[in-house]
């Protein structure tokens, strides 16, 4: 091993507990209660659970921070009866069984996996990290699992790819793993998503966009033998003229809690997701939804890792509760999983089994329930958690930061720890990554997330023409710094300045190409505004519907069009004309949709759209 004294070896023990949200061996050793908080309420042994979410590690089967005991249990992916061993980090699976008065182990009667789609890439866009797939967008991120030896940059035009995702406030769909498919699986083309648009005269029904033909399928599988729009299905069959011509069966999806004949109502349910279609939470019926489920709550819901006003379209939640008569979720107990703020790499200093800790580059990470495990190293431990993560290891980690309050220190929590191979080592050095907001400034250094980093006249720095600049307007911003480590000296190579709310949901970063763009500046959006009050009888007033008249108010619809159409922005690029490629939650207040906006995109360049560009695309997007 390269040694480096500024990523002293500060441990060497031989590690025998079991590391949090990954497991040990169930039975064996004890589980990760580092945050006593996310443990959750006991939950009686004697009645049935429902848990859906992605798996984080193995052991046993972990889901949504419970260890699930398989042995015995009826295991199938997509439909196929399956082995444990065929379960992948980042799939999305339903569990039915029990879980024990501590909340932490389960023991499962059934584990069901469903992929959302599977077919060829039509098209990929790293820089807005976007894949097309049989019509469907998928945004993928730096939190998208991969199967060995496949990343965001080797796949390519062509590739068959199995996507498990989720679904976020924009209705987009995110994955959480990609594997690319040959053979046999390969021919077995398939969609899995929500019916829209039926027409059973046709018989065809959208998925997400992408029309399907059913003509040649059979729905005698389906409860009542019946077809409903909101119904999820999975359908296999191949693509004719854009058209997906299902055969075969047309199954139910094994997430649909909505349209389950067979559903235990009373069971205890938790579900993981994106948070989207959020109501206020001041209105007697406060809700959201996570992939197709209603999640009602009330002033007596449990809320932890957060508090209410951190609920927000776009947040990961966990959430704990019961059935309605109308088999919507009512919560008990929302925890907040917070977006990933710090995404640290490097070689492992220290671990803590007892405290459930691990530290690279002199920042400790706190373990919960809610981390992810994965192993891309070639010891390629399927089994893997804290415990076998050993000093010198080079890991990636990212997670959130919660402040500092009263006297608790501020805690860094770890929502995912991949181990890699040392390959990132190069003639340079060892090179390695740090997000974080700049803390203190000096005349050629700046300290982010606790490091201390050397800028020279060779760090490229995006939105500053020279590093004096940069230096004279750092405090305060958020940055993600790529570097090397010199003699123990870390070493700036490229900067880029990100937007704070930036949440990696809209595919601004995939898990293995991180943009560093120039920013353009604000004035691009008064020339294009300029050009666009020119082209105004593109979109006269009186085309604007009554309703949108507070729209027009806030902001220019008519210079709002040509923003969201045009080059600049690429709006209509990304999400298709009128938003016909990546849905927008047009549910949202004008107000609140250009705060959206003017924050979060352009994906690939944030901070181009100002306030007022903001307001005029936010207003042009309220008159559809």
């Amino acid at each position: 091993m390269t040694k480096h004294s500024l990523l002293t070896l500060i441990i060497s023990a031989s590690l025998v507990a079991c590391g949090g949200g990954s497991g040990g061996n169930s039975g064996t050793s004890a589980p990760v209660q580092s945050n006593a908080s996310s443990l959750g309420n006991p939950v009686s042994s004697k009645t049935t659970n429902i848990a859906q979410g992605t798996v984080t590690g193995f052991g046993s089967v972990i889901v949504n921070g419970v260890h699930f005991d398989v042995k015995g249990a009826a295991i199938d992916i997509d439909g196929e009866a399956r082995v444990e061993s065929d379960l992948a980090v980042g799939q999305v699976v339903s569990v039915t069984g029990t879980v024990d008065d501590d909340g932490i182990h389960g023991k499962a009667t059934k584990l069901s996996a469903e992929t959302k789609i599977r077919g060829p890439i039509a098209s990929i866009d790293l820089t807005n990290g976007v894949i097309v797939v049989l019509g469907q967008t998928i945004l993928i991120n730096a939190d998208t699992f991969y199967e060995d030896g496949v990343t965001a940059e080797s796949l390519k035009v062509g590739d068959v790819v199995k996507v498990s995702s989720s679904i976020n406030a924009d209705s987009a769909l995110v994955a959480t793993r990609i594997e690319i498919k040959t053979g046999t699986e390969a021919k077995d083309l398939f969609l899995s998503g929500a019916v829209a648009n039926l027409d059973t005269a046709a018989m065809t029904f959208t998925i997400n966009g992408t029309k399907v033909d059913y003509s040649k399928a059979t729905i005698a599988d389906l409860p009542n033998k019946t077809l409903k729009d909101g119904m999820l299905v999975r359908v296999h069959g191949t693509v004719v003229n854009g058209i997906f011509v299902a055969n075969g069966n047309v199954h139910s999806s094994v997430l649909d809690l909505k349209h389950d004949g067979e559903l235990d109502t009373k069971a205890n349910l938790e579900l993981s997701g994106l948070v989207s279609a959020l109501t206020p939470a001041a209105s007697s019926n406060s809700s959201f939804v996570l992939g197709n489920t209603t999640v009602f709550f009330t002033t007596t819901t449990k809320f932890e890792g957060g508090i209410l006003s951190d609920l927000a379209d776009g947040i990961r939640v966990r959430v704990k509760g019961k059935f309605d008569t109308d088999r919507n979720l009512v919560a008990e107990k929302i925890t907040l999983i917070l977006k990933t703020k710090v995404d640290d790499e490097g070689l492992v200093q220290a671990t803590d089994l007892t405290a459930n800790t691990l530290t690279l580059n002199g920042v400790t990470f706190e373990v919960t329930l809610d981390t992810s495990f994965n192993d891309r190293s070639k010891a390629d431990v399927r089994l893997f958690s804290l415990k076998d993560i050993v000093v010198g290891d080079f890991v990636d980690v990212r997670g959130y930061r919660i402040a500092a309050s009263g006297a608790t220190l501020e805690r860094i929590v770890a929502t995912r720890i991949e181990r890699k191979n040392p390959s990132e080592k190069g003639k340079e050095g060892f090179k390695t990554e740090i997000s974080g907001k700049v803390e203190l400034v000096s005349a050629d250094t700046i300290k982010v997330s606790g490091h201390t980093i050397k800028i020279t006249n060779t760090t490229a720095i995006s939105g500053f023409n020279n590093v004096q600049l940069f230096l004279a307007n750092a405090l305060g911003l958020s940055v993600e710094v790529n570097g090397v480590i010199e003699n123990d000296v870390f070493i700036a190579r490229v900067i880029k300045i990100e937007n704070e709310d930036d949440d990696n949901e809209h595919g601004n970063k995939s898990s293995s190409s991180k943009s560093s763009k120039s920013s353009t500046s604000s004035s691009s959006s008064s020339s294009v505004k300029s050009s666009a009050s020119s082209a105004a009888s593109s979109l006269t007033q009186s085309s604007l519907s009554s309703s949108s008249a507070s729209s027009v108010a806030f902001g220019d619809a008519v210079a709002g069009k040509q923003l969201y159409d045009g080059a600049t922005y690429n709006c209509a690029g990304c999400h298709g004309p009128k938003g016909g490629t990546i849905s927008i939650n047009k549910s949202k207040t004008v107000e609140s949709l250009a705060s959206y906006i003017t924050a979060n995109m352009p994906p690939s360049n944030l901070g181009a759209c100002n306030t007022q560009c903001g307001k005029d695309i936010a207003a042009y997007i309220k008159t559809w």
